[in-house]
């Protein structure tokens, strides 16, 4: 999977040493972002560097990778916690609540346990800081009462002014702080950046509560107060302009080079189809956060069907989604100050961590990806604890207007007393059915998480149980074939690889295994066919490399007597890799078969220059320079041989090398 190119693969991550340049030249998976070549833009360094500092700790051992996600994963749930408190002030149980509510979620099984999703973890963590800094540094939370009783009050109580201006007298140089923690948010993730308009709203909805104040005692802001708001939201979109500017200038633009095996949609021509599907996408992204039942590793080509017609009953569930959160919003509007300001932040960090994974202002890489719910989860969990938070305080019970005779006097249904009064009943009943609510949710995400994970056990059991889970999905089919072909259980292979190529039929992968499957089974004719058709398919070359398909092909054909033309594939393939010690011994070994002795003898030098270590070389090589009348050569090569192989059986001809390329 993605792991082995963004780690195993990736230089800045696996050389000898590190220069600044090099992590600076290089996108996330170590290929580089200028030039020719393929490239995503994926400019992510410091999560890049994370990855190299376990490397230099522990080499590719798989278990420090696991566990510094894990790690970060758990820091990520108690900041989360601590917004709870800082950002909206809430108390320390709501604050354990939200950080179990996010930390137990099953649609971060895929961002802990693959490993180059550690970039989502790594940006919300760092986005989440920076809210924590910038709330307690500017912007503190409301009162808990309400805005508007707290108005009728006579006399008028200051402290709730005093609760919103506070943070306007600290020193603006102390946005460096939190900007600086959503730059390094968004080096680790591109959605990071997004995070810059959460502190943005966060002054919006401060002055305007102070507006409202200010407005009711029938005086101005000051000019100091309004000033400085000014000076800092200034310095908060220029900081962002300038953020943006510069990650575009360095990485040379945002274009994506993605396949139609990545995202389908963005390849239709029919705009319709294009809208509609992509709405679609709204509705699965809100299932995965609402009832995460369905999970699985890929979304990709043909696992989840373009919608085409307006009456495609599926569109109940963007519906669902569309209608869900404007109700959301609305009822959050609705709610006192201080839970009306902490909804709307939680909401707000749902919207703009998702913004990028929408489709709506670009097409992104991907159909569907679990991991991109990381930070908008943190937001759900959020608004779901305001809600609760609310419901127990009896927010959601309707203030009745005062009668004329009455001005000062509020009066409201008494639930928020636990002690005695008429409202007692009440605000037991709620809290009854908010901790059921809270532990009979948190029990069943538990308990899915639990299941999920372990369908994460090894490679083996995710392909397998995944496979069976999406059966349309190429990339679920095409892994689940390569895990039975690595069982050598053949025929579940091939019938897994050909539900991949009715999936993709454009894709050269499922093809090419199975014709290596065949040459495995020893049906030569098969495997030329489906060799054959894999040569005019699209390709892969991060996972498999073209001079391998041709190679492939040149031993099927070899085997079915087609000689001269599997010398054609060969020098095919040697010219797409010169350095292909497989294929220089094969070529070697095929002229032979034409009694081109000396060629055939140099491409097996060609082929022990480059592997030394590869016994059968030096084998072909001394039976090479044996029929050539050169006894000395041919010992000493057969000499290195059994060095390397002291326990190899007799060679009495030139023997092909057939290794199926991982």
């Amino acid at each position: 999977m993605d792991d082995t190119v963004g780690i195993v693969r990736n230089p800045n991550v696996v050389a000898e040493s590190l220069s600044f340049a090099e992590l600076m030249r290089r996108d996330f998976w170590g290929l580089p972002m200028h030039g020719s070549g393929w490239t995503n833009k994926s400019f992510r360094p410091l999560t890049t560097l994370t990855f190299r500092w376990n490397y230099l700790l522990h080499g590719l051992e798989s278990s420090g990778f696991h566990a510094t996600n894990i790690l970060l994963h758990c820091l990520s749930s108690l900041v989360l916690g601590q917004i709870i408190a800082t950002a909206l002030g809430f108390s320390g149980s709501w604050a354990a609540l939200a950080s179990v509510l996010f930390g137990v979620h099953p649609v971060h099984a895929e961002n802990v346990l693959y490993l180059v999703c550690r970039a989502d973890i790594l940006a919300c963590l760092l986005g989440l800081m920076a809210i924590n800094a910038y709330a307690a540094g500017f912007s503190p939370p409301a009162p808990l009462r309400p805005l508007w009783p707290t108005l009728r009050a006579r006399p008028f109580d200051a402290h709730a002014f005093a609760a919103f201006a506070g943070g306007l007298s600290q020193n603006p140089l102390l946005l460096i702080v939190p900007c600086s923690l959503i730059v390094a948010s968004g080096l680790c993730k591109e959605s990071g950046f997004m995070l810059f308009a959460i502190p943005m709203l966060m002054e919006l909805l401060d002055f305007l509560t102070m507006q409202a104040i200010a407005h009711h005692q029938k005086e101005r802001l000051g000019k100091r107060v309004v000033r400085r708001l000014r000076l800092r939201a200034g310095l908060l979109v220029a900081s962002t302009v300038l953020v943006f500017v510069a990650r575009y200038r360095h990485t040379g633009g945002t274009s994506l080079n993605m396949s139609p095996q990545d995202n389908p949609i963005s390849f239709e021509s029919d705009r319709k189809v294009r809208i509609l599907s992509y709405a679609f996408l709204h509705g699965v992204y809100m299932r995965l956060l609402v009832w995460p039942q369905f999970l699985c590793y890929d979304y990709s080509m043909d696992a989840i069907p373009m919608v085409r017609e307006l009456l495609d009953c599926r569109l109940l569930a963007p519906v669902a989604a569309y209608l869900g959160f404007v109700a959301l919003v609305s009822f959050m509007l609705q709610l006192p100050s201080r839970h009306r300001r902490a909804g709307l932040i939680a909401l707000a960090l749902v919207v703009v961590s998702f913004l990028p994974a929408s489709n709506i202002l670009f097409p992104v890489g991907t159909v569907v990806g679990e991991r991109l719910l990381y930070i908008p989860s943190a937001g759900y969990s959020l608004a779901l604890v305001v809600v609760l938070h609310a419901y127990l305080q009896g927010t959601l019970a309707k203030v009745r207007a005062p009668p004329r005779s009455e001005p000062t006097k509020i009066r409201r249904k008494e639930i928020h007393s636990w002690g005695i009064g008429p409202g007692r009943n009440e605000a037991m009943r709620r809290g009854f059915k908010v901790i059921l609510f809270a532990s009979s949710g948190l029990a069943a995400l538990s308990l899915r998480t639990w299941l999920r994970v372990s369908d994460w056990e090894s490679s083996d059991t995710l392909f397998i149980r995944d496979g069976a889970r999406q059966p349309s999905s190429s990339k679920t089919q095409f892994n689940l074939g390569i895990t039975w072909m690595q069982l050598q259980e053949w025929d579940a292979a091939v019938d897994a690889l050909v539900r991949c190529a009715w999936a993709d039929p454009l894709s050269s992968l499922p093809f090419y295994r199975i014709g290596q499957i065949e040459i495995l089974r020893g049906r030569f004719d098969s495997a030329e066919r489906w060799l054959a058709a894999a040569i005019d398919k699209f390709g892969a070359s991060l996972m498999v490399r073209d001079e391998e398909v041709f190679h492939d092909l040149a031993l099927a054909m070899f085997q079915n007597g087609k000689v001269d033309q599997a010398e054609t594939r060969l020098r095919i393939s040697l010219q797409l890799n010169p350095d292909f010690a497989k294929g220089w011994n094969n070529m070697g070994c095929c002229l032979a078969s034409k009694m081109n002795l000396n060629d055939g003898a140099r491409a097996v030098r060609k082929a022990v220059s480059l592997n030394p270590d590869n016994p059968q070389y030096w084998a072909n090589l001394a039976v090479l320079s044996q029929h050539l009348g050169d006894y000395s050569a041919s010992q000493s090569a057969m000499s290195n041989a059994y060095q390397l192989w002291p326990t190899m059986p007799e060679h009495r001809d030139c023997a092909w090398e057939f290794a199926p390329a991982g």
